[in-house]
């Protein structure tokens, strides 16, 4: 198969292929990646013409030497108040249901801090290769954000009960070689080895069935899901949320981002 030549060049996001790999490599410095609409559908539909071409492994990544991967949600975005931040058709949540449901694995390729919502994308992906100096951080406590209850869900999937906790109460961030050790990350080595790390998986899933391995990820993404959640537990979690989003606290969290200073949380 010919190699698509960047069919999304100078743009938030940049796709490119070789020898059945897919990369899609974001491309807003400006925001530090930040995961607006705009980035985030570039994205959708980047994997969508890579799907279309049939590739056997996707990419995700920043630009080589990045000191952020990507600054999360794009707080410009959420709502002052009034409405749900995340529901289900959020381009966001949208995205990520793609990541897991492409039939290929999705490789996410990490250097730089790695915040907010981008977590939960990287986490979303199959794999995560990291550079040892790589960051991760959770943090909707931080502005006020009552994360939803499938992104919350999606975490546990992939982070274990006890450092998930840390991480979503404390929003601080942990190193690459603490993520390795918790299994969120697959490999950690120096950023200029990235490359080469990659190399080495891709050939060792070039290897196999992709029509076996299309299957096992549908698996074992069902398999992983198949948490008996009520109906009257799952109502119950969104009214809390719909009390955040509608509170004093959410709009002050908001607002202390614009005029970048710490937010003062009063429980109401």
């Amino acid at each position: 198969m010919a190699g698509i030549a960047f069919l999304l060049a100078m743009a938030l996001v940049e796709i490119s292929e070789s020898r059945g790999t897919g990369t899609l490599t974001l491309n807003d410095p400006a925001t530090r990646n930040a995961l607006s609409s705009a980035l985030v559908g570039e994205l959708a539909k980047g994997l969508g013409q890579l799907q279309e071409h049939r590739v056997r492994l996707v990419v995700i990544r920043a630009r080589a030497g990045a000191k952020t991967w990507s600054s999360g949600h794009d707080v410009r975005e959420l709502p002052k108040g009034g409405r749900d931040p995340l529901t289900y058709g959020d381009p966001m949540r949208s995205l990520i249901r793609q990541v897991q449901e492409f039939p290929g694995p999705v490789i996410a390729l990490v250097e730089g801090g790695v915040w907010g919502g981008a977590f939960e994308l990287i986490t979303a992906c199959d794999m995560v290769l990291a550079a040892d100096s790589a960051t991760f951080a959770i943090t909707p406590a931080r502005i006020g954000l009552p994360y939803d209850v499938v992104g919350v869900l999606n975490l546990m999937q992939s982070v274990s009960m006890v450092l998930i906790k840390e991480m979503l109460f404390g929003a601080q961030p942990i190193s690459a070689e603490r993520a390795l050790q918790a299994g969120v990350v697959n490999r950690v080595v120096p950023a200029a080895a990235l490359d080469a790390a990659l190399s080495e998986v891709a050939a060792d899933i070039g290897r196999n069935s992709p029509l076996v391995i299309s299957l096992l990820k549908q698996e074992l993404r069902e398999l992983a899901a198949a948490r008996p959640l009520s109906a009257g537990t799952f109502e119950r979690l969104q009214a809390i949320r719909r009390q955040i989003y509608d509170s004093e606290d959410y709009k002050e969290g908001i607002r202390a981002f614009f005029e970048k200073r710490t937010p003062t949380f009063a429980g109401r």
